[in-house]
């Protein structure tokens, strides 16, 4: 019966759309009021959909867009009866004052604003009814759906599509897991440690809010209350003089790179879902992150694996993609390097005008084309890269996330460098520059007519030099 819904469903809005009042609604408000009546795994497909402008027009993902929190309300009386079962009285027990308009109304949950007996101000998250048995229900409908087309597909077995649907099962089961979120947010505010000053001089603070862990059930989360306004309100921003969006989305991007290089922490937190209703625009910069329903992580060594590549990446480094798609994909080095080479020199070429989330995915499907079984946390890793270029390229088109994170790069690049300084050879290194110089008498002009414009080259030089 599902099965035939979704047909119908998908017929009305997409096939044979032309037949029906909705045929000159542009693809993307089609798509959104499909995914919008299948409810909420296929509203989650149409939240990732929206921020992929490297798939969709702009205008389609503006549509889709509008499924991160403009999802129907539920009404406030059925939210009270959800909050005054969870806490077994009357609601204003708990609240001294509740508002009935929501703040947002997403797939999985409504967030209202109130305010505590002791003053303090709050956002209440309230789970929606039903909304995990009908998960369990669109989840084994995607399953099913998977296994038949990786049976007709061989590019989708390679795309390893059935894994990617567990991943997207283990998402939203975390996203409908209060309790998981509470600690997730006490876990990410500890590894960020921002909000009391600006982590760097030029950017404004990050914000982290926190559970009051007293209040939180099952079905319901109490946290703390931000002003701001969601980064999907542009109009709304762009018309308030006290807010600066550019230098909210520097400090947003860069705070999460500056993490992503700690080498201080067994594992990297990172938020899965910075879709634009989950981030605040905050006054003179700021920005905070007000959902940590899907976190995912990378462990210690995945996070290294994933640093070294965007290092090598960003030094345009080919020998050191090749050796780190290898080791990725645990396939011999000399089997599969000159394979790989011709289309990882175009990739690198690609790579200087475009975001870091085309970094990993471009990077994912040069490993697919030579059908080499890669590490699934770089589609998780790549695919929130991407949602990042979508944010950078919403409110800054002639700008890429690396742009944005530039200062980043070159402060990780020339801290490698420092570090493979302390533990090179030098006896070594100095032999093989002086038979250089031996070989080449001018080889010190040489050098600096190399490296004056371009002293990147030098710190690729110097590296390579180390290795010898």
């Amino acid at each position: 019966m599902r099965f035939l819904r979704i047909s119908w469903i998908f017929s009305k809005y997409l096939l044979f759309h032309r037949l029906t009042s909705y045929r000159k609604e542009i693809f993307g408000q089609r798509l959104k009021r499909a995914l919008g009546e299948l409810g909420l795994a296929f509203v989650k497909i149409g939240q990732v959909l929206s921020m992929r402008y490297d798939l969709l027009s702009r205008k389609d993902c503006a549509a889709l867009q509008e499924l991160l929190d403009n999802v129907n309300p539920i009404p406030a009386e059925i939210i009270i009866r959800i909050i005054e079962k969870e806490y077994s009285g009357p609601w204003n027990t708990v609240f001294k004052s509740f508002d009935a308009i929501p703040l947002g109304s997403a797939s999985v949950s409504q967030v209202h604003r109130a305010i505590l007996h002791d003053g303090s101000v709050v956002a209440v998250k309230v789970k929606r009814p039903d909304v995990d048995a009908q998960f369990a229900n669109d989840i084994r409908l995607l399953k099913v759906l998977a296994r038949l087309v990786a049976l007709f597909s061989r590019r989708l077995r390679y795309v390893q599509i059935q894994e990617l649907v567990q991943y997207f099962e283990a998402w939203i089961k975390q996203d409908l897991d209060f309790t998981a979120e509470v600690q997730n947010m006490k876990r990410i505010r500890e590894q960020y440690k921002f909000g009391k000053t600006n982590f760097r001089s030029d950017l404004g603070k990050g914000v982290f809010i926190a559970p009051f862990e007293a209040l939180c059930t099952p079905n319901i989360i109490v946290m703390d209350f931000v002003d701001g306004i969601p980064m999907n309100k542009k109009e709304a921003i762009l018309a308030d003089n006290r807010y600066d969006i550019e230098k909210s989305i520097k400090t947003y991007i860069n705070a999460a790179i500056r993490n992503w290089f700690r080498e201080d922490i067994s594992s990297y937190i990172f938020q899965a879902d910075p879709h634009l209703s989950n981030i605040l625009a905050l006054p003179y910069g700021d920005a905070a992150n007000i959902d940590c329903g899907l976190i995912s992580e990378l462990t210690r060594k995945e996070a290294e694996q994933c640093r070294k590549l965007i290092i090598a990446v960003y030094m345009k480094d080919l020998d050191a993609v090749i050796r780190i798609a290898t080791q990725m994909t645990k396939v011999d080095y000399e089997t599969y390097g000159p394979r790989l080479r011709s289309d990882l020199e175009i990739y690198l070429e690609q790579t200087k005008d475009e975001g870091l989330g085309f970094w990993f995915l471009e990077f994912v499907k040069i490993m697919i084309k030579h059908r080499m079984k890669f590490p699934l946390f770089l589609t998780t890793f790549g695919r929130t890269n991407l949602i990042l270029d979508g944010l950078a390229s919403t409110y800054l088109p002639q700008k890429t996330t690396l742009d944005i994170v530039g200062e980043e790069l070159r402060r990780q690049a020339v801290k490698e460098l420092v570090n493979n300084l302390i533990s090179a050879d030098w006896l070594q290194v100095a032999y093989t520059v002086s038979e250089k110089v031996k070989e080449s008498p001018n080889l010190i002009t040489g050098l600096m007519d190399r490296y004056f414009d371009n002293p990147l080259q030098m710190v690729r030089d110097l590296r390579n030099a180390i290795r010898v």
